[in-house]
């Protein structure tokens, strides 16, 4: 089955309104336990629909690890089905030869769906571990207006997100736990450290595409070279020193202009 499309709307034959009854019920509503009236084998639905669900949730958590575990620990199956029945979702555009579960439209999608309305009553630190993980994956850094001064900028592909907490310890050993424990009891029991960190993924070079993990003075010194992509996730800049540009440089996450050499 390659994507998923949904059935023409509007009238049509009784196969044909069936047809939509029955997509509706898989992907369009957040009602995770209606079986329509046209399906003969309930518990054959049920069980079609909890696998489908389960393969989406496997592309979001595939590309995005931390949100993916953060929401779907939190809101379980309602939560999934909730993401399915979401316009980000149903009006995501898919990749050329996507099939099903769509992994990198789905995943998008689901950042974009979380930046729209992360569930209410949820910690705040999970929120920030949420987003870094999206930004990180989709926001490209910006180079502050200090560092444009001083001509330096991120290299083309490079991917960085800085957080007050470690994200990359968090991911670890909620990664860990999750081999032994549901994740509901994993989300009760893993709590981030509060450490200035930066994951930085170069765009060029001879780190191209391979994470790098900072921690204190060095996340604060990539804070000072690019903008927060959110005021409240800010995190206190401290300019670079020498030493840290040129590794930077060397490892293809940053470039200067022909003014700074």
């Amino acid at each position: 089955m390659t994507g998923v499309v949904p059935p023409r709307a509007g009238g049509g034959s009784a196969y044909e309104r069936a047809v939509r009854g029955v997509w509706a019920a898989l992907y369009d509503t957040e009602d995770t336990t209606a079986v329509p009236p046209e399906v003969r084998n309930a518990a054959g639905f049920r069980l079609e629909r909890a696998r489908r669900l389960a393969a989406v949730a496997a592309a979001v958590t595939a590309r995005l690890p931390t949100a993916g575990f953060l929401y779907f620990a939190g809101e379980g199956t309602p939560g999934i089905g909730r993401f399915v029945a979401s316009d980000a979702w149903r009006a995501r555009e898919r990749e050329p030869g996507e099939d099903f579960p769509p992994g990198p439209s789905t995943a998008r999608a689901f950042a974009e769906y979380l930046e729209k309305g992360w569930p209410e009553g949820r910690p705040g630190w999970q929120w920030e571990l949420a987003s870094a993980d999206t930004d990180l994956a989709y926001r490209p850094p910006v180079p502050s207006p200090a560092a444009r001064r001083a001509g330096l900028s991120p290299a083309p592909g490079t991917r960085l997100r800085i957080s007050p907490y470690d994200t990359a310890d968090f991911a670890r050993r909620a990664a860990l736990k999750k081999q032994r424990m549901p994740w509901d009891l994993v989300l009760d029991t893993v709590r981030p450290v509060e450490r200035r960190t930066a994951i930085l993924v170069p765009g060029t070079g001879p780190g191209a595409g391979r994470p790098l993990v900072l921690h204190d003075e060095e996340a604060a010194a990539l804070a000072w070279l690019t903008e927060a992509p959110r005021e409240h996730a800010r995190v206190p800049a401290g300019e670079p020193g020498e030493e840290l540009l040129r590794r930077l440089v060397e490892v293809g996450a940053l470039v200067r202009d022909g003014s700074t050499g």
